[in-house]
């Protein structure tokens, strides 16, 4: 049970709910909302391509260094606390850089908006699993996800619609920040710390998380994203190479990069209707699969059509992976812990968005810089991890019977 300052017994509204979804659409914002005026700070910033590529990358590097330590400190501080704290370090570095020109300031700036990010993920995940539970959870962090992916193309959209100005203007966007602050200063309070808390009804009684568990939920968000990622980072010079037959603009192709959004959000919206059915592990198992042959399809026939389909399947796996990541975490954690295991998640879904800028250039030389063939390695990469993850469920039916979600 939650409280007010009061002592009175707080129940999450709406109003909780909408600020936490809101939140939750700000977690994949490190670098998508920039990601198509990736183009235009190549141009203003030539011969730094590494350094460039580092504008986007950099804050999925910070979640992923302090994501686990800020985790930590939400649990000994409160999630609110660090919600908010973050939300005002996100905002202000964020917005920082539409005033700057020295690519090195702007680094340190996507630095600390990596910092802001890893408090919003951590904080905002531990209190829904707080919040709710049962089948309120499940239902809850598959918004969260439905979220993440909706952030994802209006986010990017607006990105690339104001890149059409200069690639100064998209880091407006994170003016976001500061409406979704009031809102949950407005409608959030810190949940009960007291011990007694663990023996009342509505909450489970206390128990050792599983670390296997754990562990295979990391890797499954890690592989994930650093896939996912290619999507951001690639696609838009894919779509923007003037040899592509009906190449795109950068304003467009902020709203093409939405697909995969959109896709993402209506999977995760049905992921309670699988969960009844389907453990999250097999669900993984088939997101994997879903993604892997949506990256080879590119690669088999190079078009703007053939990528429009890579971003919807890729969309639908990753609105799959990413709730039953999350429900198996959120079944692990107690109010003692939820900020460390979600700092976790944060840690690895981060580091595995930037391990992409790491693994892709020695990628794409492979195979004679083609993005179309980078996108077919990787898929067919997704599609071993998806065979592991189900005959691994095929051994232990713990992981693969139906029932419902963690």
């Amino acid at each position: 049970m939650q409280t007010k300052n009061d002592g009175k017994p707080f129940v999450p509204t709406r109003l909780t709910l909408v600020a936490m979804l809101l939140a939750s659409m700000l977690m994949l914002m490190g670098g998508a909302a920039v990601a198509p005026a990736l183009p235009l700070i190549n141009e203003a910033f030539p011969g730094q391509d590494f350094a460039v590529s580092l504008v986007i990358t950099l804050p999925s590097l910070a979640v992923g260094l302090l994501g686990l330590v800020i985790g930590s400190l939400a649990d000994k501080f409160g999630k609110v606390r660090t919600l908010c704290v973050a939300l005002v370090l996100f905002t202000a570095a964020g917005v920082a850089s539409f005033f700057l020109e020295d690519l090195m300031v702007i680094l340190a700036m996507r630095f600390l908006v990596g910092v802001g990010i890893a408090g919003i993920s951590a904080a905002v995940t531990a209190l829904m699993a707080e919040y709710y539970t049962g089948v309120s959870r499940v239902k809850v962090l598959s918004y969260q996800s439905a979220a993440m992916g909706l952030g994802v193309l209006i986010l990017e959209y607006t990105g690339g619609s104001l890149a059409a100005f200069s690639w100064h203007e998209p880091f407006l966007v994170y003016l976001i920040g500061i409406p979704i602050l009031l809102l949950c200063i407005a409608s959030m309070r810190e949940p009960s710390r007291e011990p007694a808390r663990e023996a009342t009804p509505a909450e489970r009684p206390a128990k050792k998380a599983n670390t296997r568990l754990i562990v295979i939920c990391y890797v499954a968000i890690f592989v994930c994203q650093t896939m996912s990622f290619l999507l951001p980072t690639k696609m838009p010079t894919f779509l923007e190479d003037p040899e592509l037959p009906g190449h795109l603009s950068a304003s467009v192709v902020g709203l093409f990069l939405g697909v995969n959004g959109i896709s993402n959000a209506v999977m995760a919206l049905f992921y309670r209707r699988l969960a009844d059915r389907i453990r999250p592990f097999m669900i993984m198992g088939v997101g994997f699969l879903i993604m892997g042959v949506g990256m080879v399809i590119i690669m088999t026939h190079p078009a703007v059509v053939t990528a429009f389909f890579t971003m919807v399947l890729a969309g639908l796996g990753i609105g799959m992976i990413c709730p039953a990541v999350t429900n198996v975490l959120a079944g692990e954690a107690t109010g003692s812990t939820s900020g460390k295991i979600m700092g976790g998640y944060s840690t690895f879904l981060n580091f595995g968005q930037f391990s992409i800028s790491l693994v892709s250039v020695p990628l794409l030389a492979a195979v004679n810089d083609s993005i179309p063939d980078l996108f077919g390695v990787m898929g067919s990469l997704a599609v071993v991890v998806a065979v592991l993850f189900i005959l691994y469920c095929a051994k232990d039916r713990r992981f693969s019977s139906a029932g419902p979600a963690a």
